[in-house]
């Protein structure tokens, strides 16, 4: 198990860069979800033409 102790994190990097980069992750994760349904959505649309050709 991983310890962590949160304010020797905050003793060596700014806050606000710590809270930057949990905002970037954050940021990160939204938009692969976006890009995650858009392709399943496009896939979904797809999927009748291509079991007609066949």
């Amino acid at each position: 198990m991983v310890n962590i102790n949160l304010s020797a994190a905050l003793a060596d990097h700014d806050e606000d860069q710590l809270l930057n980069g949990i905002w970037i992750g954050l940021l990160s994760v939204e938009a692969l979800m976006v890009v995650g349904v858009a392709l399943h959505g496009l896939v979904g649309m797809m999927a009748p033409r291509w079991k007609q050709r066949f």
